[in-house]
């Protein structure tokens, strides 16, 4: 290997590739940490007949490659070649990407069902920017790898064979759904945030309505009880015997009368 490679395989962020050299060639894949929703790398170098991958050595054994050995092992293809060992590799690790996808999927519709009539509650926000936030990483992380797919398709030293060329358009198909998904998941994730908006700012308005309404009651009131606040000498009204009890007959009249008129024009 030059040291290119070299640095690219001790590379953990390395994006999804692939490289022909005059002696080898050289791929990187990625699949998704389920907890984390991150990418972890994998490298491959094949060589004549030899298939040699490379991960972080803090990772546990890729059950993708068990998952491989076992398939070969109950039905190997009558022509076994690394290319086809790598796309059979490659096949488990889209396999893997529709679990994490369908996950989403599941916890997407759940919210919305679970959710749908608790659309005060200040936590569903928090809630909608994670499921978002494991449908961005997942995304970026498929993307990359559809668009090698793409070109490991229209390569015709890594797909030879039929059994390559079945391999090939099955992960494809696969990944074209994966995308999809998260695309109609995301719109989904777009619509309840949205409603939740639409619903508090409704909330929001009924509140602001009802203060408006109930400052333009005591308005009417506030000012009779400035005027009678005032305490001039010579205010007439002041020495009647039922003064105050007219002044407050007149101010539950024009209380009533403004929640009369605002109820015919239907304001609350």
């Amino acid at each position: 290997m030059n040291e290119l490679t070299i640095e690219e395989v001790i590379n953990k962020k390395s994006r999804p590739k692939y490289k022909k050299f005059p002696t080898y060639e050289y791929l990187v894949f990625q699949k998704i940490e389920k907890s984390t929703f991150e990418a972890e790398t994998i490298n491959i170098l094949m060589k004549d007949n030899v298939l040699i991958t490379y991960h972080d050595e803090d990772n546990e054994p890729l059950d993708e490659l068990d998952a491989v050995a076992q398939e070969l092992e109950e039905n190997a293809p009558d022509t076994l070649t690394p290319h086809t060992a790598m796309l059979m590799l490659l096949d488990k690790i889209v396999d893997f990407y529709t679990e994490i996808v369908e996950e989403i999927e599941t916890k997407v519709l759940e919210f919305e069902k679970g959710h749908a009539n608790d659309r005060m509650k200040n936590y569903i926000m928090n809630d909608i920017f994670e499921l978002r936030s494991e449908m961005i990483k997942t995304k970026g992380i498929i993307v990359p790898m559809s668009e090698l797919i793409d070109e490991i398709e229209n390569d015709d030293t890594l797909i030879q064979t039929e059994h390559d060329h079945y391999y090939i358009h099955h992960i494809r198909d696969h990944v074209i759904k994966q995308q999809n998904m998260i695309k109609n998941a995301h719109e989904l994730t777009d619509e309840i945030r949205s409603n939740y908006e639409s619903f508090n700012n409704y909330r929001m308005n009924r509140v602001m309505q009802i203060l408006t309404l109930v400052s333009t009651v005591f308005l009417p009131l506030t000012l009779i009880a400035g005027i009678y606040g005032m305490n001039f000498e010579y205010m007439p009204e002041l020495k009647w015997h039922y003064g105050y009890f007219i002044v407050l007959f007149i101010m539950l009249s024009i209380m009533i009368g403004c929640m009369i008129y605002f109820k015919k024009k239907k304001w609350y």
